[in-house]
């Protein structure tokens, strides 16, 4: 079983991220940015080997990325409606056959190939800060998984108060209205860092 701790702190720059093992030892570094069309995202061995890019392809509630190997296509990352609709939903990653299901307010996630656990993915809360734990039974799948949690982490936002900023906006008329919210937002950030 391979363990990697990503740290939660910056996924919101979406510039770099630095994976480490439990060790504390560097192991992969992220780098790129998502959330947009043409948006790319690679992983690199610590050593500086890219070893995985990932590219957004559509942006949609149910977006999808492709993954690449040197150049070459090996599967991609579809967000799906889940059985009840759009409240639970899941990511398949078609060419490696995963699926992966979870909680997305406890950020607690499940990877299975062919109906068989190959890996978690799961938020982690300590004195170190909020992190990411990634399990996964073989290496050679790790880069993969850092990639998707990054991707995952993107999407588990809590969607209800971005439901609620954004009818705020719709239904105000006020040109101070949008300036007002940033300036709530920030707040509250602020607020959860202290």
């Amino acid at each position: 079983m391979v363990r990697l701790f990503i740290k939660q702190e910056f996924m919101s720059k979406q510039d770099r991220l630095v994976v480490s093992d439990p060790t504390g030892k560097e192991v992969y570094l992220i780098v790129g940015k998502w959330g947009r069309v043409a948006d790319k995202l690679s992983v690199f061995a610590i050593d500086g080997s890219r070893l995985l890019d990932v590219r957004q392809v559509a942006l949609s509630v149910f977006p999808k990325f492709h993954f690449y190997v040197e150049a070459k296509k090996i599967g991609s990352l579809k967000k799906r409606p889940g059985i009840r609709g759009i409240k639970n939903p899941f990511f398949t990653l078609t060419g490696l056959n995963w699926v992966i299901t979870g909680d997305y307010e406890k950020k607690r996630f499940t990877v299975r190939h062919l109906g068989k656990k190959i890996g978690t993915i799961d938020k982690n809360i300590s004195y170190l800060g909020e992190f990411y734990t990634v399990n996964f039974l073989k290496e050679e799948e790790v880069p993969v998984a850092c990639a998707v949690t990054v991707l995952l982490d993107h999407y588990a936002e809590n969607r209800e108060l971005v439901w609620k900023r954004r009818q705020q906006q719709k239904y105000s008329l006020g040109f101070m209205h949008p300036i007002w919210m940033r300036l709530k937002q920030k707040l509250l950030q602020k607020e959860k860092l202290d």
